[in-house]
């Protein structure tokens, strides 16, 4: 059923994309008509997998919302370095990256669409929120007409992963544009909750009630996805006791503050993760670890991955190439890839001994004395002589971070010897010594600075930081832009700072006045 799926949804992306791009009012009485139908509404959930490839919301240049997520959750942190400024063109075309990536480097977050990628991550989310909200009340509806019980187990299928899919782009969005959850969250304000599905102009809801719905889309994609070997590249139940762990840890509170509660929810959900009876979740271990970012649709530790390579229009990954070279293999090393690894994350990382500084990262082609990450490098696709583009999956999830958010949680609650456990297993697989002894303060920043070794360059250790109000310092900073060199642009304190969430895109101000613009 889910080939099934995946062809009827490629055959039918764009047409999809028509009916649930920019939806407004006017054509809701089409949008419900064409929902009507079990294959529309197939073709439908299709069409959202492949929004994460389109470009938002008829915006002349292409900007897609698996690049835009990773930027905002990566850039910003202290991970990666320009080793050179993004060119103003690229080829005979003008750089989409040219003013975005200094935007979100140096946390000056712009509400100008030819300035930030937040404005992209703003639209995709809008859509896709709306798309799957209209896609769960049509399938409730057509579930109450079916007949035919395996038509009404399908349905109930697809009802799980859009509800998954709305839960993280909620989640994500809320990340990006509202203060953490620590601050505030009744007060402060996320995004839009169109989850009627309305396509009306709505208030922004708090950061609250947005965490909340997206707690709720996650039980529900649980209970309605079935327990079985899934393809990782689509929503599935693992995935959503994953992502319930990761949104109770980010509601965990801060570490001389924490919240017993949430904290206990993150381990429960957790144990989640690795309890189901036919699909088997486990942290890749020695000579498979170095195929762990090559093959997300039967990868064991892999949960839910964003795949170009489901899609027949040969697409590479749009983060690619922000890593290294794509194109012309003879041109690799004058291709233009700006992003290296930073000194500051190569001084927590034993070279000699970490399997995960061996198996992915590489001395750059482009830039001597520095290295670049290989986490991108796979599904190389050799479109015709001399030429590549690479076919690689974008992780959104996986257990190895699944066990950290349980090792964190267990810190939290005062749990030390669960916490180390938990700490030992990823730096057992990664070839590192076993710590002992560590509690409190100790042990938690050694499960930080943990997390950072295991899941740099996935759009997560910015956000880290954020969530448990811990300063972000780049000890390098980038020479690649003269004008954003002042120690301000390079540090952000989550606790004085307001700059951790991005602008809302000003035209989205224009077009719906019940808007809250965020404030410094």
């Amino acid at each position: 059923m889910k080939k099934r799926y995946l062809l009827i949804g490629a055959l039918f992306l764009f047409a999809c994309n028509g009916r649930l791009d920019e939806m407004r009012p006017h054509n809701m009485a089409e949008a419900d008509s064409y929902l009507g139908s079990f294959n529309n509404i197939v073709n439908a959930t299709s069409g959202l997998y492949g929004q994460f490839l389109m470009q938002a919301g008829g915006y002349s240049e292409a900007h897609h919302y698996h690049g835009s997520y990773h930027v905002l959750g990566e850039f910003r942190g202290n991970n990666v370095i320009f080793a050179e400024a993004f060119p103003a063109q690229s080829g005979f075309m003008t750089s989409p990256d040219y003013l975005r990536a200094p935007d979100a480097h140096f946390f000056l977050n712009s509400d100008q669409k030819s300035q930030s990628y937040a404005w992209a991550l703003w639209a995709k989310s809008q859509q896709l929120i709306l798309g799957a909200s209209r896609n769960i009340i049509a399938i409730d509806k057509l579930y109450g007409e079916t007949v035919n019980p395996d038509e009404k187990r399908d349905l109930i299928r697809l009802k799980g992963e859009n509800a998954f899919l709305r839960g993280l782009m909620i989640f994500n969005a809320t990340n990006v544009f509202g203060r953490p959850f620590w601050d505030n969250p009744d007060v402060n304000l996320g995004i839009p909750l169109d989850v009627e599905a309305t396509a009306e102009m709505l208030p922004r809801n708090t950061v609250r009630e947005c965490f909340e719905q997206a707690v709720a889309d996650f039980r529900l994609a649980a209970s309605c996805l079935p327990d079985e070997r899934s393809d990782r590249t689509f929503a599935n139940k693992v995935a959503s006791f994953g992502m319930l762990s990761r949104v109770y840890l980010y509601m965990g509170g801060l570490p001389e503050s924490p919240d017993e509660e949430y904290n206990r929810l993150a381990v429960a959900y957790a144990d989640s993760t690795f309890s189901l009876v036919n699909d088997v979740v486990e942290v890749l271990r020695g000579e498979e670890l170095k195929d762990l970012y090559d093959n997300p649709k039967t990868n064991k530790e892999i949960l839910f991955a964003f795949f170009t390579g489901n899609f027949p229009s040969g697409v590479g990954n749009a983060v690619h190439n922000y890593y290294s070279w794509s194109g012309y293999e003879s041109e690799a090393s004058t291709s233009v890839y700006c992003c290296e690894i930073s000194h500051d994350y190569e001084k927590i990382m034993d070279k000699e001994n970490d399997l995960r500084w061996q198996y992915f990262t590489e001395p750059s082609i482009r830039h001597a004395g520095r290295f670049s990450t290989t986490k991108y490098n796979g599904g190389a696709d050799n479109a015709f002589a001399d030429y590549y583009s690479f076919i690689c999956p974008s992780v959104f999830i996986r257990a190895g971070e699944v066990v950290l958010n349980r090792a964190e949680a267990y810190a939290k609650l005062g749990e030390d010897t669960k916490a180390l456990r938990d700490l030992n297993e990823i730096r057992d697989r990664a070839g590192l010594e076993e710590l002992s002894g560590l509690s409190g303060d100790n042990l938690f920043e050694e499960i930080f600075t943990e997390r950072r070794r295991e899941l740099a360059f996935e759009a997560l250790t910015y956000y880290d930081y954020v969530r448990n109000g811990v300063t972000m310092k780049r000890e390098e900073v980038s020479v690649s832009y003269s004008n954003y060199t002042g120690a301000q642009y390079n540090e952000i304190d989550p606790k004085t700072s307001r700059r951790t969430v991005c602008l809302i895109p000003a035209e989205e101000l224009q077009l719906n006045d019940k808007l809250v613009q965020n404030d410094y």
